[in-house]
């Protein structure tokens, strides 16, 4: 639940949100299915926010040919939208998917990143935030939850350029009582209402690269959360 988000008290001097020309590259470290969106969304599925958050909607979330981070003609990305419900704070819509582990791992902290477009459409009048979570699990298929992160970014004009790729990134997460044994992890990317009146019906935005890295590198900056 986007309600039960919480930010550490320890939060480094590095800044999570880059321009994509300089964030590093992971690609070939990452263990999430599917994380450039090639050719396709699967193994990618529909997120929205639930009760006790206000429940959010938009249109399905599709793979788009282009635009590509790296500008890759055979490659494409996520097509994400997110319907404004007046100026209501914590509606989300993405896209979501659970990653099992080869086997149960003891994980001490984790790197992940995500990055994300802003059609020059889309209004970056401060009423939505884009955001990358990541959740622990204990077993596998995505159950029983043990802690995770998150990293957003407020779209305003002053903060992103329409047309442009920025990198929302982690590269040291560490979970609460770590280390934890882990068996699967859930990732999302997603649209979120900040509570400031949007200025369109309809947002769009495009997702792409996802990272995720068990046991690598070290805390940036941290946010937890935990089960109300």
């Amino acid at each position: 639940m986007l309600s039960a988000v919480r930010k550490n008290a320890w939060l480094g001097a590095a800044a999570t949100l880059l321009a994509i020309g300089l964030a590093p590259s992971l690609q070939a470290q990452t263990i999430v299915p599917n994380p450039y969106l090639h050719t396709q969304l699967v193994p990618w599925a529909p997120f929205v926010s639930v009760a006790p958050d206000p429940l959010g909607s938009g249109i399905a979330p599709a793979w788009a040919a282009s635009p590509d981070v790296d500008n890759s003609p055979t490659s494409g990305s996520a097509l994400v939208h997110l319907n404004a419900s007046g100026s209501t704070a914590n509606a989300a819509s993405g896209i979501a998917q659970c990653v099992d582990f080869a086997s149960a791992t003891s994980v001490t902290f984790f790197n992940y990143a995500m990055a994300f477009r802003v059609p020059p459409a889309t209004a970056a009048d401060g009423s939505m935030s884009a955001n990358v979570e990541v959740r622990l699990f204990s077993g596998i298929g995505c159950n029983g939850f043990i802690s995770g992160g998150a990293q957003g970014q407020v779209l305003t004009a002053a903060a992103v350029t329409g047309g442009s790729w920025y990198t929302l990134k982690d590269s040291g997460f560490v979970p609460m009582d770590n280390p934890v044994m882990a068996a699967s992890a859930q990732v999302r990317g997603y649209l979120r209402q900040t509570g400031t009146a949007p200025t369109q019906s309809d947002y769009p935005i495009n997702f792409d690269h996802f990272v995720l890295v068990l046991n690598s590198t070290t805390p940036v900056e941290l946010i937890h959360f935990d089960v109300n």
